[in-house]
């Protein structure tokens, strides 16, 4: 919640005076979807939780006439701080990373080393696969400091593809499982 918060807050003091769509548009351009827990569809319910909170306000709205549904906002005095109090948390926050794959990996002495064998491979190349794709699509990033949103995802990955190469030579050399 708080880092959807925290995104929330940032992309509109960017764009300010900016209505949910425009937000969208800039947390889609930055993949936000692949590493924040953000639901697009809630973008204006959030907004709208946030003005009866006092952290941003609706605005006159600055579009053509045939966008005249379309509220915008602007960050307040209020929204101001809890964006950097929240900034601060961020940056010292750790939370597990939860993935379903280590339910699997916790019973591997039930599989057979072949098929094994056969789910570290598929998973390494299909982390170096992603990685490659995020490594591509951090080249276009705009501006500069999104491109680490990225590389932070598939240095991970290509981390993960190495631990899978090892864990494939444990099993070859029957260490594993």
């Amino acid at each position: 919640m708080s880092s959807t918060r925290l995104l929330m807050l940032g992309v509109l003091r960017l764009l300010q005076p900016a209505h949910g769509y425009r937000i969208r548009r800039q947390l889609e351009s930055w993949q936000a979807d692949e590493w924040a827990n953000v639901a697009f569809g809630s973008i204006y319910f959030s907004l709208r939780k946030m003005e009866q909170e006092g952290l941003v306000q609706a605005v006159a709205p600055e579009e053509p006439a045939e966008r005249r549904g379309r509220t915008s906002y602007v960050v307040t005095d209020v929204g101001e701080q809890e964006f950097h109090r929240l900034l601060e948390e961020q940056w010292s926050a750790r939370e597990p990373i939860v993935d379903p794959f280590m339910a699997g990996l916790a019973f591997m002495q039930s599989v057979s080393r072949s098929q094994i064998l056969d789910y570290l491979r598929a998973r390494r190349n299909a982390a170096l696969t992603e990685a490659q794709e995020l490594e591509n699509n951090s080249k276009l990033a705009s501006p500069p400091h999104v491109a680490e949103l990225l590389l932070l995802p598939a240095s991970r990955l290509r981390a993960e593809a190495a631990w899978a190469d090892a864990a494939i030579i444990k099993v070859e050399r029957g260490e594993l499982p």
